[in-house]
């Protein structure tokens, strides 16, 4: 798998915003965000229901609502593990908001499952005072 081409609804803000956000996202597949009224959508994808979220892979596999939403972020490098956490039944209902919460509040997000990038773990690190080292 290749591609996961990405359906959105382009009347729908939060689909909107968060087709752009996955646009701006490091990716271990290619992810190409269609609006889902377009006429490549209805030429290559004529099958699918209307105005739902919905992740075509390259193969021809075929993901709707929630689990589309967990595709996408399986598909992100920075995600991968939050979406394998999301997979689990008590959070796969919730991928939406899930999906919704990431783009709007990343920074509270990482903070919450302690993810920092290399940058802030370096100033982090840079204001640290150690104590010199006391031989006896």
């Amino acid at each position: 798998m290749r591609t996961l081409y990405v359906l959105f609804d382009a009347h729908c803000g939060l689909c909107t915003e968060l087709s752009g956000w996955l646009r701006e996202q490091p990716a271990y597949v290619q992810l190409r965000p269609i609006s889902s009224a377009s006429t490549e959508a209805r030429e290559k994808f004529s099958s699918l229901p209307p105005g739902e979220l919905a992740v075509i892979s390259d193969a021809g596999q075929v993901w709707l609502g929630n689990n589309a939403f967990l595709v996408c972020l399986w598909a992100l490098r920075r995600y991968r593990a939050f979406a394998r956490t999301l997979a689990s039944p008590l959070l796969r209902p919730l991928a939406r908001q899930a999906f919704s919460e990431l783009s709007h509040n990343r920074g509270n997000i990482s903070r919450l499952l302690g993810l920092r990038s290399e940058v802030e773990i370096q100033k982090h690190l840079a204001g640290v005072v150690t104590p010199p080292c006391e031989l006896p």
